[in-house]
């Protein structure tokens, strides 16, 4: 029989009782030979990104990697799965070194996913000046989003704004203290049932929040919803900083307002009572007293001199400088991220941080 001539795994088909002619033997030989080889990793789209609650493969060696070196005792599964990112549960153990430092008992890794449209315009959240160094490399981009991140979280807890801690970071992947308990995630503010004071007093943390982001921090949230602000044991966390800009962006004051629009609007279906306009709640943020909370048209043309503003403060070096992301945009570190790729192709992986 002709298709004992093949290995197992090669379909022929039924070929009893038929003559095959020799070009047609040899052909389906040749397609063995390839299929074999092929068999032994099929490639696809799947195999290369993040979708949905799947992870890539080269995202599923980084998590063994950081479990064999004892960073992660236990991946426990999937608890929540956004538009950007997926989020697994799972057990601390602590980090490597001369004097291992405990990692949380309760830990999530955040892998945002590389197979988003919606990274196409992320880079309107990245300063100008450094969107030119990442072209239109979505791999890299996301490696980049995930770094910004992990600055933003860093930055914020320094100055004490409720948010997750960021215990160990790798390419897209981020290690972040959970915010919980016992496997069950924080509920999210659009899921939240509040009772009158309790509502009082998330607003109130709302506006204290925002205003030490933008005053201390010198950042802005810029994708402020009721989807990434976290309610537990009656405190406010901030989560999903990766687009957080800086209040030296083009459209930094833009965005802010358009925060303070989303919050509003939550806050006044909630009935709230007492609340004040968007525009009010920009100038209570920003601490910008001179602006027109009046007459909207006017607001917006003064937002916009003032973008313009702190724009020129910038060029001039009057904004701050300890901002450590502006580290991320060295050139030879982004040609650093591009070469780590290319070895971990060959290598199969890259190793946890």
């Amino acid at each position: 029989r002709i298709s004992d001539k093949f290995h197992p795994e090669f379909k022929t088909g039924d070929f009893n009782g038929l003559s095959v002619p020799h070009r047609v033997y040899n052909e389906l030989q040749v397609e063995a030979h390839k299929s074999k080889f092929n068999g032994i990793r099929v490639k696809d789209r799947r195999d290369i990104s993040t979708h949905e609650k799947v992870l890539d493969r080269k995202t599923r060696v980084v998590i063994l990697k950081m479990v064999n070196s004892g960073i992660i005792a236990q991946v426990n599964g999937v608890v929540s799965s956004g538009k950007e990112s997926v989020i697994i549960h799972c057990n601390g153990g602590s980090l490597p070194g001369k004097d291992p430092a405990p990692v949380p008992d309760e830990c999530v890794l955040k892998v945002h996913k590389t197979t988003l449209n919606e990274f196409s315009r992320r880079k309107d959240y990245i300063d100008r000046r450094y969107t030119k160094l990442i072209s239109n490399n979505k791999k890299k981009l996301v490696e980049i989003w995930s770094m910004k991140e992990v600055h933003n979280l860093n930055r914020l807890r320094r100055h004490g704004v409720p948010c997750p801690e960021v215990v160990a970071y790798r390419k897209q992947l981020l290690l972040l203290s959970f915010i919980g308990s016992k496997g069950v995630p924080a509920l999210t503010l659009k899921e939240a049932v509040f009772s009158r004071d309790q509502l009082r007093s998330a607003y109130e943390q709302l506006i204290s929040g925002m205003k030490t982001m933008f005053t201390k921090c010198q950042l802005v949230h810029g994708d402020l919803s009721a989807y990434n602000l976290l309610w537990f044991n009656g405190t406010l966390y901030f989560i999903d900083l990766g687009q957080g800009v800086l209040s030296s962006h083009t459209a930094a004051l833009t965005y802010l307002y358009r925060d303070c629009e989303s919050m509003h609007g939550y806050f006044d279906a909630r009935g709230l009572k007492g609340l004040h306009d968007a525009r009010s709640m920009f100038v209570e943020i920003t601490e910008f007293e001179d602006l027109n909370v009046k007459d909207e048209t006017v607001f917006l043309t003064q937002i916009e001199h003032l973008q313009r503003q702190e724009v020129t403060n910038f060029k001039h070096g009057r904004q701050s400088s300890d901002y450590a992301f502006e580290s991320c945009f060295n050139e030879s570190i982004l040609q650093d991220v591009s070469s780590s790729e290319d070895e971990e192709d060959e290598e199969g992986g890259g190793e946890g941080k």
